[in-house]
């Protein structure tokens, strides 16, 4: 069962989805999962934008999931559309720009891998330069300690936020439930926390048991809506404003 508290401090949390666009099959579980979710589409993959198409109708939040160039590593995948520290500046914020455009209804751009490029901060502030001018918010899933990226994305008055805890670091359900409670706690301490999931059946399968079982002082919201805390005259998108941040309730 999951933890279960009173406390009269608000418990914010926010869910995003890394990595959608692929696993078809999977779409419609992510979509019917309850609360306002972020999901996070990779900008070319097969299904991405269908996925951003329906969001809406889901209430579900669309933010583009940009691939940025990772340290070195046999592991790492290069994802079409990959922002590279070896690109002149016009052709980098060309390629952010087109990720841009090929996914609807996006409210923010969070990073994709990005160890290496988001360690640098000229590169960052050529990324937040094309954020700002769209109206975009900046997420980072803070995939390496040496981030710049929300540093840069608040000197340049964009409204950001930080991922606190990754669900499934870990794919298996003990470390999974683990996680989740961690993020709980988080929020329940700070007010607010934002917790990164990945389209792992298991995954899925928690979530959708974790959800129905939330516990009442904690309630889901968008990660767009925690970003936009931090500068709370910017504007919100429609898409955002028009989100009820409440969660049904277990």
């Amino acid at each position: 069962m999951l933890a279960h508290a009173c406390n009269t401090q608000a418990a914010e949390l926010a869910i995003v989805i890394d990595d959608v666009g692929y696993h078809e099959s999977r779409t419609d579980r992510l979509l019917a999962l309850p609360g306002p979710l972020t999901l996070a589409v990779l900008p070319f993959a097969p299904h991405s934008r269908d996925v951003a198409l329906r969001a809406a109708h889901y209430n579900k939040e669309v933010i583009l999931h940009q691939p940025m160039e990772a340290n070195p590593s046999p592991w790492v995948r290069l994802e079409r559309g990959t922002l590279l520290s070896s690109m002149a500046d016009a052709e980098l914020m060309r390629m952010l720009e087109a990720s841009i455009n090929a996914i609807p209804n996006l409210a923010g751009v969070s990073n994709h891998t990005g160890s290496l490029l988001t360690a640098h901060p000229h590169a960052m502030r050529l990324v937040m330069q094309v954020i700002k001018a769209r109206g975009l918010y900046f997420l980072d899933s803070r995939t390496t300690a040496q981030t710049v990226a929300l540093d840069t994305a608040r000197a340049a008055a964009i409204p950001a936020a930080r991922r606190d805890v990754f669900l499934d670091h870990v794919i298996e359900r003990q470390s999974i439930h683990a996680a989740f409670q961690q993020a709980v706690a988080l929020a329940r301490k700070r007010g607010q926390a934002i917790l990164i999931a990945h389209p792992y059946e298991l995954s899925i399968d928690y979530l959708e048991y974790a959800l129905a079982e939330l516990p009442g002082d904690v309630t889901l919201v968008t990660a767009g809506s925690l970003a936009r805390t931090t500068y709370p005259g910017t504007p919100a998108p429609r898409q955002i404003a028009a989100f009820p941040h409440k969660s049904p309730g277990p």
